[in-house]
């Protein structure tokens, strides 16, 4: 067997060295132009066709480096695109102080050709991707556009639109006083309770002109009513709808959080005749039936009201009627929402990390308006009233302020939903009809002295 076993070959002879090839390093220095830049993107994958556009900030470069080696220019380099329909990417250095930012990075180019190696520094960045939502930038432009409207009033302008509106019997006879001197004023001249006319020196004349620019620029009821409107916690309505389904759409009240909402598992358990338990009475009532019919626009829509109402009950009392947001672990572990679609809820109904009386009834109201679009625009109360607990009058105000009639089932209804003459006392229907019917500000008489 030591015969057959193959012998070690003799140690081969190295390959001579060639002292005619050899490679020119050149290590370029400083400049004040750009560098290349190394990006990592963990956990995504950029398009090729997603352009970037570099920033630079002027910055001091404080890392210690080696002793002959080049340090980079003193900015800072940002990468920006928002070139992608949903997505914003945003590539930067690390942070000051990072294991990251104590290391130094360089590109090196070879030329084969001239036997050249060219070495120069480079900056190190992260890509990061964020999900852009279409539904809050519209909110901001609309928000910024009644700013700016409001702006263009001016502070006595208001004061004397409201006292015509809301004021007292006085009042309103100062400002139509104020109103008849100044179409006298147009005219040239004032008149005496006499009829007489009564001459004018420069200065009343100036004071008479001042007044009657600012009767000009008062709003009239409409636009107040307008205004108030627009003030109120609800969504937006389409005015200008022609059917009850064009009033309120998904599109307005979920926007792109549509996309993050996952339906497969209630679909699945539908198929099987599962029957799928909720801690919603609202929910729990209509699973099965949205499911069955195939529309998965409304079966998003009753996933999305399931994360509004567990999201609503994870909060903590507030102050004057507004609560608080738990930390992130728990309110994710609360709802079971995924963080893009927990994001989206908190930048739509929440101030950071509070939640007003204002923000607690624009979930509401975004809620009985899911309701209406689920149960084609008519709605039983009850079941919502009781996720919420609320009164039923509470409950009535809240769909009246999204332009709903309220009335008692009919009989058909009643049978339908299998209530007793009894049980029919405690349920309300709430139906959007053409026009809408919102509530009207009242106009509060004088009181008698």
């Amino acid at each position: 067997m030591s015969d057959r076993k193959r012998k070690r070959s003799p140690e081969k002879a190295e390959r001579p060295h060639n002292p005619a090839k050899k490679v020119a390093v050149a290590v370029l220095p400083e400049s004040d132009g750009w560098c290349p830049a190394v990006a990592s993107t963990p956990g995504i994958s950029l398009p090729s066709s997603i352009p970037l556009t570099p920033y630079k900030r002027s910055t001091s470069d404080s890392r210690n480096l080696p002793p002959g080696h080049t340090s980079l220019p003193s900015y800072e380099l940002l990468l920006q695109s928002s070139a992608h329909p949903n997505l914003d990417y945003l590539a930067r250095e690390a942070p000051t102080g990072s294991a990251d930012s104590l290391l130094a990075h360089y590109t090196a180019i070879y030329d084969p050709s001239t036997g050249s190696l060219q070495i120069t520094p480079a900056h190190k960045v992260i890509l990061r991707s964020t999900l852009r939502s279409e539904a809050a930038e519209i909110r901001d432009q609309v928000e910024a556009s009644r700013a700016a409207a409001a702006a263009r009033q001016s502070n006595f302008a208001q004061r004397q639109a409201l006292s015509s509106e809301f004021g007292t019997k006085k009042a309103r006879k100062a400002i139509a006083s104020l109103t008849e001197n100044a179409i006298a004023s147009g005219r040239g001249r004032a008149t005496s309770p006499g009829g007489t006319a009564i001459k004018q020196d420069a200065s009343s004349a100036a004071v008479l002109d001042s007044m009657a620019s600012s009767t000009n620029a008062m709003p009239d009821k409409a636009a107040l009513q307008a205004a108030v409107d627009d003030a109120k916690p609800r969504p937006r309505a389409n005015l200008a709808a022609t059917t009850p389904a064009d009033v309120y759409t998904l599109d307005g009240l979920i926007g792109a959080d549509m996309r993050s909402i996952a339906v497969l598992d209630w679909q699945a358990a539908a198929a099987r005749n599962d029957d799928v338990r909720t801690p919603s009475r609202f929910v729990s009532r209509r699973l099965a039936a949205v499911a069955q019919g195939g529309d998965v626009g409304k079966l998003k829509a009753l996933r999305y009201v399931l994360l509004l109402l567990t999201f609503l009950a994870a909060l903590k009392p507030g102050r004057g009627g507004g609560r608080r947001l738990p930390p992130r672990d728990e309110l994710e572990k609360k709802t079971s929402a995924a963080g893009a679609l927990l994001d989206g809820i908190r930048r739509r109904f929440a101030d950071g990390g509070e939640m007003s009386k204002w923000h607690v009834d624009y979930l509401i109201t975004h809620l009985a308006a899911l309701s209406l679009v689920i149960d084609n625009f008519s709605s039983d109360t009850y079941d919502l009233k009781e996720d919420l607990r609320l009164e039923n009058k509470q409950m009535s105000q809240y769909f009246h302020e999204l332009g709903c009639r309220m009335s008692a089932p009919t009989e058909k209804e009643k049978q339908l939903l299998k209530l007793s003459k009894a049980e029919a006392a405690a349920h309300r229907m709430a139906r959007l009809k053409l026009p809408l019917d919102f509530p009207k500000q009242r106009v509060l008489a004088a009181k008698r002295r």
